[in-house]
């Protein structure tokens, strides 16, 4: 039986096209790594388990300092090993089958120092001696419809009555998508209001992480209309300078699925408008337009998101020191640490879809 070998390296430039092999997002992928790796450098490592010539496994591995009890809402900044990819994103940090990613999670116990945690993984994956405990939930909405018509055909009547009484509020909104090139200082003040009222972030990414993120990406603004200076809209260069901006949204696609990647919110319009949800369906309408089987909506704002028709995809988190005592104190906390909300059913759609 062949041996296993860990290998680890600090620059994507290293890694091996097998590594994109057993990439299941396309966050896990090198060309996203490297983006991160330019952007928000924060001491990445990645590790990769072969078995003879074959990659069995693969994790990324970087440090930052994060509130203990993040989801408790108190502050308590520790230095930890993440095992997590550097961009606040629901796909893990760790590749492989079930078996090879857990012994990958061992091989990580053993050379990373510190405190380590390790973030969005299945429940069902082993982590032990670490101190699994749940984390914020992925949610997933799984796309049935082929259009954006026949999705609102398919809501239970009250749940339509809602989309029309808020994409009303939107029927004078202009919309605007581009590159990610078009992100602005003004894109980044709406990002930092979101980031003031999210307890649960990890990193503050910078206006250049935005800016230059890949082609895959995509930028969609909503802009207030403001009268134009002649009968052409693009007469005044500086028109959508001088206009309102509501909100914004980064998706990004790849084969078959949209990813909701971040988004930014203005929140002095944000009731006048409703902004939040508008924003939701418009990436919603993205997600179908695009001819997508599901929308990755990611984590946080669990029920707006559940009341667009997502379904709530648990993840687990560990925290492990290799000191005992440490470890002991980690499992009398652990009510503090892990995300303990639960959530109400909900039935957005008529019955059979």
């Amino acid at each position: 039986m062949p041996t296993s070998e860990l290998v680890k390296t600090t620059k994507v430039a290293d890694l091996p096209d097998d590594w994109d092999r057993l990439a299941t997002s396309y966050f896990q992928k090198k060309r996203f790594l490297s983006h991160c790796e330019k952007f928000n450098a924060c001491r990445q490592r990645y590790y990769l388990l072969y078995e003879g010539a074959t990659l069995r496994a693969a994790a990324v591995v970087y440090t930052l300092q994060i509130d203990l009890f993040t989801f408790s809402s108190l502050k308590s900044p520790v230095n930890m090993q993440v095992i997590g990819l550097p961009a606040s994103v629901s796909a893990p940090g760790v590749m492989g089958t079930p078996g090879f990613a857990a012994d990958i999670i061992q091989r990580l116990l053993a050379v990373e120092r510190g405190l380590l945690l390790g973030v969005n993984l299945a429940p069902e994956l082993r982590v032990a001696p670490g101190i699994s405990m749940p984390i914020l939930p992925n949610l997933i909405l799984d796309l049935r419809q082929s259009s954006w018509a026949d999705y609102q055909r398919s809501l239970r009547s009250s749940y339509r009555r809602r989309l029309k009484r808020i994409t009303a509020r939107f029927d004078q909104v202009e919309q605007v998508t581009t590159n990610c090139d078009a992100f602005s200082a003004r894109h980044y003040q709406l990002y930092l209001a979101i980031l003031k009222r999210t307890p649960s972030r990890l990193e503050t990414l910078t206006e250049a992480f935005f800016k230059s993120l890949p082609p895959a990406f995509q930028l969609t603004t909503y802009y207030l209309p403001i009268p134009t200076t002649s009968s052409s809209p693009d007469a005044d260069p500086e028109r959508r300078e001088r206009s309102t901006m509501l909100c914004w949204s980064i998706t990004c696609r790849e084969a078959h699925c949209c990813y909701f990647f971040f988004g930014g919110m203005n929140y002095d319009q944000l009731e006048l408008y409703d902004s939040y949800f508008n924003n939701l369906f418009g990436i919603l309408r993205i997600a179908l337009q695009q001819k997508c089987t599901q929308l990755d909506l990611g984590q946080t704002a669990e029920i707006p998101k559940m009341r667009l028709g997502g379904a709530l995809i648990p993840k687990q988190m560990f925290l492990y020191h290799r000191r005992p005592a440490i470890r002991w104190m980690l499992r009398q906390l652990k009510p503090l640490i892990g995300y303990q909300a639960v959530f109400p059913e909900v039935h957005v759609f008529k019955k059979g879809l």
